[in-house]
C-alpha cells in the first residue's frame, strides 16, 4: 500500500468558499511511515475579483500576508494544470488540517481532489480533548502542535507552505500514535 499522501493549506480572504478568494496554496507530500515531508507547490495568487474591500481580510489585518504580495501575483488559473497534475496521482489521498474548508475552496475552483478522506482536525477531537463552549472543540493546528511537540516551539505562520509542512508533521505524529489514518 502506498503510504504517501498530500497535505495542503490555503490562505483566503474569508471563510465562504462561494464568495471569498484563494490567496495562497502550499502543497507537501508526506510519507506516513518515515515522516519525510517534500515541498511540491508554494504560490500566492491574485484573483481578478480582488478589490479594495479585501484590504480588511483577516489575513492582511493580522500581518501574515501583505497586499503587495497579492497585487503582484498571477491568478490561480495560471497554475491550474500544474496544481492538478500534482494532485492527480494522489486523488483520494489528499488532506488538510481542516480538509472540508480547503477542499471546498479548491473544488469551487474546479480542482479534483478525489474521494474525501477523514479530516485530521475533526478526527482528533477526542484525542486532544480541548475544552470548548459546548464540549471538546476542533483543535487548531497550533494547539495540536503544542500538545504533540511541547519541546519544539513553532508558531503557525498562516502561510500556505509553512502551514502545510506544520500540518504534515502533526498528521504524521497522529498516524504514528495510531490516532489518524487517512488511507
Amino acid at each position: 500500500m502506498n503510504k504517501e499522501i498530500l497535505v495542503l493549506d490555503i490562505e483566503t480572504t474569508g471563510l465562504n468558499p462561494n464568495a471569498d478568494l484563494i490567496l495562497e496554496l502550499g502543497i507537501v507530500k508526506l510519507n506516513l511511515e518515515s515522516g519525510q515531508i517534500t515541498e511540491l507547490f508554494d504560490q500566492i495568487f491574485k484573483d481578478p475579483k480582488l478589490t479594495a474591500k479585501h484590504r480588511e481580510a483577516w489575513i492582511f489585518q493580522n500581518g501574515f500576508m501583505n497586499l503587495e504580495e497579492v497585487r503582484n501575483a498571477k491568478p490561480i488559473t495560471e497554475y491550474r494544470q500544474e496544481i492538478q497534475e500534482i494532485m492527480d496521482p494522489y486523488k483520494g489521498r489528499i488532506t488538510a488540517w481542516n480538509r472540508e474548508f480547503d477542499s471546498a475552496f479548491l473544488s469551487n475552483h474546479g480542482f479534483d481532489l478525489g474521494t474525501e478522506v477523514a479530516c485530521p482536525m475533526k478526527n482528533s477531537v477526542d484525542y486532544f480533548k480541548i475544552e470548548g463552549k459546548y464540549g471538546y472543540k476542533w483543535p487548531k493546528a497550533q494547539e495540536a502542535w503544542d500538545v504533540l511537540f511541547p519541546d519544539t516551539p513553532k508558531i503557525e505562520e498562516h502561510r500556505g507552505l509553512d502551514d502545510s509542512k506544520m500540518e504534515a508533521a502533526i498528521i504524521h505524529e497522529l498516524f504514528q500514535r495510531g490516532e489518524y489514518n487517512p488511507l
